[in-house]
């Protein structure tokens, strides 16, 4: 037996020890990871969509900034809950906003009692339509404000104020409206979905095709895009990734 076979063969025993602590370290976080996936509800719902939302801290303002002065933002928001009582038909929360101008003075703010609804985004049999993945926190209701002032703004703030013992969290969503130039409103119509362009023309009695470039400029001028918030994702804010679900796999027409 030659000293450079001993030689390789220790080596080849640290490595292969190395290789056995490290795939048991790792066994163990992927167990856990594939038990919660397997433990969630939702694994049989076919996945239509998703969507970002912000989780507002008790007494802490999370800062958004607009990409230009405007006077009216849109921010959506939902209540997260935990163990709700079976007689609760919703959950109340308060949320202040504040709006700052372009020098950083703040120039309104508004408080809102909000209810989150506990119907609203189910399923017929009971399940959620919209949910966060492994988690036992429950989505109710969304609710919309649309935020108005005569003086224009380009800093919101919004806090959470108060909420339900249940609530364990309110994500919150804002919105500006997309700036679009006349000469780029056409473009930027013909480039959402069929979906979104249906939505845009909903109320109009005449098909998109039939449409003159001046409505088209209009109908583009309404389109919203969200503005996420500022700092760093885990220290200043977390994300939060919310699934949109139609029907089970196994059921008919999916």
């Amino acid at each position: 037996m030659s000293l450079t076979f001993v030689g390789r063969s220790i080596v080849f025993a640290i490595l292969a020890a190395l290789a056995a602590y490290g795939g048991w370290a790792w066994a163990v976080p992927l167990a856990r990871y594939l038990v919660a996936a397997q433990d969630s509800t939702q694994m049989d719902l076919r996945i239509v969509g998703r969507t970002l939302a912000y989780r507002l801290e008790r007494d802490r303002p999370m800062t958004f900034v607009l990409s230009q002065p405007a006077d009216e933002v849109k921010l959506l928001a939902h209540a997260a809950v935990v163990e709700p009582s079976r007689a609760s038909e919703g959950a109340y929360y308060t949320l202040r906003v504040a709006l700052f101008d372009a020098q950083g003075a703040e120039i309104a703010e508004y408080r809102r009692t909000l209810l989150s609804g506990r119907d609203d985004g189910y399923l017929p049999d009971g399940r959620a339509r919209r949910f966060y993945r492994a988690s036992g926190q429950e989505i109710w209701g969304q609710d919309q404000l649309v935020i108005q002032d005569d003086q224009p703004f380009t800093r919101v703030e919004v806090t959470l104020e108060d909420a339900e013992n249940m609530v364990a969290g309110v994500d919150a969503r804002l919105y500006e409206q997309r700036p679009v130039s006349a000469g780029d409103g056409r473009a930027v119509f013909l480039r959402r979905s069929s979906e979104e362009r249906a939505a845009l023309t909903a109320f109009s009695p005449f098909p998109p095709e039939m449409l003159s470039e001046s409505e088209i400029a209009n109908l583009a001028g309404n389109l919203w895009r969200p503005v996420g918030p500022v700092g760093i994702e885990g220290r200043d804010y977390n994300a939060l990734v919310i699934y949109e679900a139609d029907r089970a796999a196994g059921e008919p027409g999916s």
